[in-house]
């Protein structure tokens, strides 16, 4: 226990050096007598979502399981890592330093795994590959096709919205539409989103073929992409429902809930959509194929991005509306 005090608890110089090896030695030396490494990467995650509720979502837990393993961290080092009075979560001194020196030793540690991956040169093993709902299904045939070719790799597919950190891990490959990529990704722009203003053909039906906008039900993308767009050209628009994903916003035009912004990508798989306005450009999103630095030299990440690069380019038109 005193090594720990003496290197967490006081203004022990070793937080002052710059070189990270000398921090990770100090630190692992506690570490090892007193700890476990999973409650020390917990902590950070603590530390980094501001909550035990945020944190639980990092790793995989849930609430009361991460709040469980800080009281009995605190229990064995004799000692409070978090403010008793604090109106909201907050780290004692002691428990500041503590995640601090987690977060660095994770940061190595990601580091390592991700320049010994990046060193694999064979065509085998998981590639951890993210995208949205409605992207990870267009891209079904693709991979099916990229398995058949390359049996020993295996994909394991994660969807979500919004950006994983290829730093800590969270994925190998990153497919996302967006016209701002994170500057520290690498990797290309593929193709570009084309939006068209579908419905089905029995919405359709009910209005005249030169209504305006207006005079139709909407549904409309609930994180505001969409937003500017209907500011002006529907500014008074008969808004029905609202939907946070890709694919929900196809699904709900496609239940004929209303008319809506339908990826150009996503309605050529879907024979119940028609289009009745062609695609604006100003709503265009720049596809991505992306990948942490480190592991651009791994063979099958390089051969993966390469084999559906290709093939998401040869759907081009498809993709940007212009079939």
């Amino acid at each position: 226990m005193s090594l720990l005090w003496r290197v967490l608890a006081f203004d022990n110089p070793i937080f002052s050096i710059s070189h990270k090896k000398g921090l990770f030695l100090h630190i692992r030396c506690a570490i090892m007598h007193i700890m476990n490494w999973d409650d020390l990467r917990l902590l950070a995650a603590v530390r980094r979502g501001g909550s035990f509720s945020a944190a639980a979502g990092q790793v995989g837990l849930c609430h009361s399981s991460v709040s469980r393993r800080m009281r009995a961290l605190e229990a064995r080092l004799g000692a409070r890592l978090f403010s008793p009075m604090a109106s909201k979560l907050s780290l004692t001194t002691l428990g500041e330093k503590l995640a601090e020196a987690a977060a660095e030793m994770e940061e190595l540690a990601d580091a390592a795994l991700l320049h010994a991956v990046g060193q694999d040169a064979t065509l085998r093993g998981p590639i951890r590959f993210t995208t949205v709902d409605a992207t990870a299904r267009n891209l079904m045939p693709t991979i099916e096709r990229f398995l058949e070719r390359y049996p020993e790799i295996e994909i394991d597919l994660l969807v979500g919205q919004g950006f994983s950190n290829l730093t800590r891990g969270e994925a190998d490959v990153v497919l996302r539409a967006t016209n701002n990529p994170p500057p520290t990704y690498v990797g290309r722009h593929v193709a570009t989103h084309g939006f068209s203003v579908c419905a089905t053909p029995g919405l359709a039906e009910r209005f005249p073929q030169a209504a305006p906008l207006d005079a139709y039900p909407w549904v409309v993308w609930g994180e505001g992409m969409t937003d500017r767009w209907m500011a002006e050209h529907v500014p008074r628009a008969h808004i029905v429902c609202r939907a946070n994903t890709a694919l929900m916003v196809e699904e709900a035009v496609r239940a004929g809930i209303g008319v809506g912004h339908v990826a150009a990508w996503g309605a050529s798989y879907l024979e119940d959509l028609i289009r009745i306005r062609p695609p604006d450009t100003s709503l265009d999103l720049g596809i991505w194929l992306l990948t942490h630095r480190d592991l651009r030299t791994s063979a099958r990440v390089r051969t993966f991005m390469d084999f559906v690069a290709n093939d998401v380019q040869v759907q081009r038109n498809l993709i940007e509306g212009r079939a």
